[in-house]
């Protein structure tokens, strides 16, 4: 068995690295940051804390775990030639006819449905629904709640906020951030913030 090093030691990190435990797919998992703040103690109980200098060698699998789309990409970009792995709590139900990239973390109660795509580095958080036949594309996050109809297709680095809703077959553009519980029943063209019921541009 493979050890697992989490890059980001934040609430997110500590969201992987408690289903990655639950999981039991890796011999050792522990964890690193940027932030020389959090280069020493546990992120959760058994998973350490150490000196990214340390810890960032070619012998262990990666998970990049980082909430900011931009930032995550970012990293998932520097780590060439490493091995990206996903993360799936064994609480989520995801389909063996799904189709789900390097880098991926899908939190307990999420479903992802037959035929559903996610692209590298999606993050699909607690309670969050994919429906059949949908894309998600690269550093994406479907929010704890969301829930995307069938046959949606969701860009890159896009936010779909946490208890909202995209009808089935609805396109997403990239960069769009969609609001809380907002109803999305239109296809988003643009880049922007999208919020309310129905859901509207508000910049």
């Amino acid at each position: 068995m493979a050890e697992l090093l989490i890059l980001g030691a934040g609430g997110h990190g500590r969201v992987v690295a408690d289903a990655a435990l639950a999981s039991g797919a890796w011999s050792r998992v522990f964890a690193c940051d940027r932030n020389p703040a959090r280069a020493s103690g546990e992120l959760l109980p058994g998973v350490a804390l150490l000196a990214i200098d340390s810890t960032l060698t070619q012998s262990c699998t990666l998970h990049v775990a980082i909430g900011r789309a931009a930032n995550r990409e970012t990293e998932t970009a520097a780590a060439t030639g490493r091995q990206h792995v996903t993360v799936i709590h064994p609480h989520a139900s995801v389909s063996v006819h799904a189709s789900v990239a390097a880098g991926c973390f899908i939190a307990a109660q999420a479903v992802v449905a037959p035929g559903a795509v996610l692209g590298r580095a999606v993050i699909v958080n607690h309670g969050a629904v994919v429906d059949h036949d949908v894309v998600v594309g690269e550093f994406s996050h479907v929010a704890p709640g969301a829930v995307l109809g069938g046959g949606v297709r969701v860009g890159r680095r896009v936010l779909v906020g946490a208890g909202s809703t995209v009808l089935p077959g609805i396109g997403i553009a990239d960069d769009v951030t969609i609001g809380a519980g907002a109803v999305v029943t239109q296809p988003i063209a643009e880049a922007g913030v999208y919020a309310g019921v129905p859901a509207r541009r508000l910049k």
